[in-house]
C-alpha cells in the first residue's frame, strides 16, 4: 500500500489573497526530506477540506489532521524554523484550550512533538505536532 505524504496540485481559491499549493506525490518519504530524490507517484484521490474563517489571522500554516494538529515553520536557519513552528503551536494551544502562554510552554515538552519537515532546498522546515489525545 502506498502512503501519500505530500501532493502537487495548485487550485484557485476564490478569496482575495487566498492561495493553495499542495506538494508533490511521494510513495515513500521519511520526515525531513533530505535530498531532491524521492519515490514520485501519481495521485488519483486527494481529500482536502478547506474552511475560510474571516476573522482568523495566521502568520504560518497549520493543519488539522485525523491524528492531531500540526503547525509549521520555514526558514533558512533550522533554529528559526523551529521557533516558528513552536510559536504557532503554543498560540494554537491557547486558542483550543484557553491556556496562557506560560502554561502552554510548561506543557509543551510533554505534549508537543517536533519533527523536521525538510532540509532539501536550502529552506529548512519544522512541524510541531499535538495529538488529539494529548490532554486526555
Amino acid at each position: 500500500m502506498m502512503t501519500i505524504h505530500t501532493i502537487e496540485l495548485t487550485q484557485e481559491i476564490p478569496v482575495d489573497g487566498g492561495y493553495l499549493a499542495i506538494g508533490d506525490g511521494h510513495a515513500r518519504q521519511g520526515d525531513g526530506e533530505v535530498s531532491c530524490q524521492a519515490i514520485e507517484c501519481p495521485m488519483e484521490v486527494v481529500d482536502v477540506t478547506l474552511n475560510v474563517i474571516d476573522d482568523m489571522i495566521l502568520t504560518n500554516p497549520r493543519a488539522h489532521t485525523p491524528s492531531g494538529w500540526i503547525t509549521f515553520g520555514f526558514h533558512e536557519d533550522l533554529n528559526e524554523a523551529t521557533v516558528q513552528a513552536l510559536d504557532g503551536m503554543l498560540n494554537l494551544m491557547g486558542e483550543l484550550y484557553g491556556l496562557e502562554r506560560v502554561e502552554a510552554i510548561a506543557l509543551g515538552s510533554a505534549v508537543i512533538d517536533l519533527r523536521i519537515t525538510q532540509i532539501v532546498n536550502g529552506v529548512k522546515g519544522v512541524h510541531a505536532v499535538l495529538s488529539h489525545d494529548a490532554f486526555k
